[in-house]
């Protein structure tokens, strides 16, 4: 009797079903019977190990056939992949009381769930010793652990080591008597991108001790999709006395590997990995088919082998056929259409390769069309393209309408569909999300757009105070990032004994605004670190001062090399400076800022703006606190001071003290009338009201 293998590819439903179709031929043709090993990748495992399970009613009369295949096509539309998505954040929530309990979560896990249903719905709890002698199944898995190729077997797990020398293969055998079904085909079928590895104990799959360990298994595609070189790795196991085959069939679902259109990009991290995931399971794919398509008894029997209608006229028009390969690979739900399709393709194929073989397959193969896995959901079968009218009834045109709308149909197959098949209405896990989702779809988007209308108002509101104030508008520019720098214009040098009078004069305000983000304390500065300082000073011309028409307040930077500039306003002042003596010879420098009132009428008020930006000599640093000084040269009605702290950094919290000008020994300690605290402690900020002159402030602030 001639003895066949039968290798089944991997690629999720979409192998599955082509092959189904290709294995109701072999039985049709009476070559199933023959069939003595088996290997299966992934979405072949799942179809493998209900075949060797149920392998007396795929072998027997059509109605058994019928039955046995029916279970799995009610497996294929069960969408496993979707019920998996809304079971596993269910799971999360009851792990931590699994775990204290002392129970595996192992069940909760993506794979784990993908186990629950393959044990639920097609094999029970069935363990791998109880699979038949006869046919001798494979279910192929990579090791991520060890980087092999493994098989789940009969006899327990086979592990495909490669020997020190690097050059041969070592074939191992573990007995794992607990091992299940469900459980191997899981570990077949856990595609990288979705499913996570699979991992199993030895205690899990009931090795002795030390002989299994810790072990993570993930779809065996990754290692070889087609399965075809285990055969080789059997043979050298076994020994060619105890297998014999004489030929073997490779149904194989695998398809060249797409080009990325220019318009999708490089992309980012997850998609460039699955994009190399796919070359090198698409590189696997060519080796293998390179190294053995030429072999001696090796059948190929490829998804993307076009039947036209002179070698089967039973078979799909070609158009359709060139559709099939591209369909998805999830285990989602199909479509009666995909189904029967991808099951009467591999039906043909399987009968075309057949016939290039006589000598292996016979002569007297079934020319009957294929079989038809839901007769009871199927339309009337649409005629070749080429088919004249019967009576005037059945018209060419209206069978190509067909071809082509089917054509259409399988085409969209190629997209993975997720939001749209989330939900299901048969699946009770579904209402569970519906009091979830309700209020994120419905409520999130009204409180979204009354959230949108009050931030709308906010910011009118603020832009119509920023348009009638300059310090607002200061503070806005700030916010949205630091100010440029500039060039200083013209300076008017003063001499060193040179004093100012501001009698006559009174600040009806004073607002300061220190950027500190780009300042660096002392050693650590680049040329890139620089502090910037605003200041708005309402100055009153008092009604009693006829003859004083200068007034002068120095700014608080001392290094020469410091800028000043003066916004446009009502009186341009001008820019004083005077040299300093410093110890150990610095070189420092005195700013003023002087604005002639000669044509302010007394009782008016002015107001002087002037930036500055300069390394940060007057910031003194201390262990984890900065102090900042500044004089109170003219009587003042208000002051307000705003602090942007430097990058990375906030304040715990701060102090302010005075003293007389030149007498810190009669220091004293100040309440802030106003203290502004910004939510991450970044912005220092308060006010004082009626400053008398002649007084030093000291604010020191403390780092978090």
């Amino acid at each position: 009797m001639t003895q066949i293998g039968l290798a089944l590819s991997g690629g999720g439903f979409r192998a599955t079903l082509y092959h189904l179709g290709l294995v109701r031929f072999l039985r049709d043709a009476k070559i199933l019977p023959n069939v003595t090993h088996i290997t299966s990748v992934s979405g072949g495992s799942i179809l493998a190990a209900h075949l060797v399970l149920n392998w007396d009613r795929y072998t027997g009369s059509e109605s058994e056939f019928d039955s046995a295949a029916n279970e799995l096509l009610s497996f294929v539309t069960l969408d496993v992949r979707n019920r998996i998505v809304r079971r596993f954040p269910l799971g999360l929530s009851v792990r931590p009381l699994r775990r204290i309990g002392g129970f595996s979560n192992r069940q909760l896990t993506r794979p784990g769930l993908l186990e629950y249903h393959y044990e639920k719905y097609l094999y029970g709890d069935t363990s791998l010793f109880e699979l038949p002698e006869k046919p001798r199944l494979h279910i192929l898995t990579t090791n991520l652990s060890e980087g092999c190729l493994c098989s789940f077997n009969r006899d327990g797990l086979l592990v495909m080591r490669r020997g020190t020398n690097g050059d041969r293969v070592r074939v191992d055998q573990t007995r794992a008597s607990l091992t299940t079904v469900p459980m191997a085909v899981a570990a077949s079928s856990a595609f990288p991108g979705f499913f996570p590895p699979l991992e199993l104990s030895e205690a899990e799959v009931g090795t002795p001790g030390g002989d299994f360990g810790h072990q993570a298994f993930t779809d065996g595609g990754v290692f070889d999709n087609l399965g075809i070189r285990m055969f080789q790795y059997l043979k050298e196991f076994l020994g060619p006395e105890l297998l014999k085959l004489d030929g073997v069939v490779i149904s194989d679902v695998g398809k060249p590997i797409a080009i990325q259109r220019e318009d999708q990009g490089a992309g980012g991290l997850i998609r460039t990995s699955v994009r190399a995931s796919d070359i090198l399971m698409d590189r696997v794919w060519q080796l293998e088919t390179e190294t053995f398509r030429e072999t001696p008894g090796f059948v190929f029997a490829r998804s993307i082998e076009v039947v036209e209608p002179e070698e089967d006229p039973t078979a799909l028009h070609p158009e359709l056929q060139r559709r099939l390969p591209a369909i998805r690979t999830d285990l989602d739900r199909f479509s009666p259409l995909e189904i029967r399709s991808l099951v009467r393709h591999g039906y043909c194929v399987g009968r075309k390769v057949c016939r290039t073989r006589p000598d292996l397959f016979g002569s007297a193969l079934p020319a009957c069309p294929p079989w038809d896995p839901l007769p009871q959901s199927s339309p009337a079968s649409p005629k070749p393209a080429n088919a004249a009218s019967t009576n005037g009834v059945e018209k060419p045109h209206r069978t190509r309408a067909v071809i082509t709308t089917e054509a259409r149909a399988l085409q969209r197959s190629g997209r993975r569909r997720i939001w749209s098949t989330l939900l299901d209405y048969r699946d009770w896990t579904s209402y569970i999300y519906v009091p979830l989702l309700v209020p994120i779809l419905v409520v999130a988007p009204y409180l979204s757009v009354k959230l949108y209308k009050h931030a709308k108002r906010v910011d009118e509101i603020v832009q119509s105070l920023t348009q009638s104030s300059r310090d607002l508008e200061q503070m806005s520019r700030l916010i949205q990032g630091p100010v440029p720098r500039w060039k200083t214009g013209i300076v008017k040098a003063i001499p060193d004994a040179g004093t100012h009078d501001n009698t006559g004069f009174m600040i009806l305000q004073d607002l300061r605004i220190i950027d500190m983000r780009n300042w660096k304390p002392a050693g650590k500065a680049g040329t890139d670190a620089y502090l910037y300082g605003y200041r708005r000073l309402k100055v009153l011309r008092q009604k009693e001062n006829t003859a004083n028409n200068l007034f002068t307040v120095s700014v608080l930077a001392l290094s020469p090399k410091t800028q000043v500039r003066f916004p446009p306003q009502l009186l341009p002042p001008t820019l004083l400076a005077r040299n300093l003596t410093a110890p150990d010879s610095e070189k420092l420098v005195k700013w003023f800022v002087q604005a002639d009132f000669t044509k302010i009428t007394p009782g008016e008020s002015v107001d002087l703006v002037y930036e500055h930006e300069s390394p940060g000599l007057f910031v003194r640093e201390g262990n984890g606190a900065a102090t900042l000084s500044f004089d109170v040269e003219v009587e003042t009605v208000e002051l307000t001071r705003w602090l942007l702290l430097p990058e990375a950094t906030q304040f715990r919290e701060y102090r302010l003290i005075r003293y007389e000008t030149g007498k810190p020994e009669t220091a004293e300690e100040v309440k802030a009338v106003t203290r502004y605290l910004s939510s991450d402690y970044s912005v220092l900020a308060f006010k004082l009201l009626a400053l008398k002159p002649g007084y030093t402030y000291e604010l020191t602030w403390f780092y978090r």
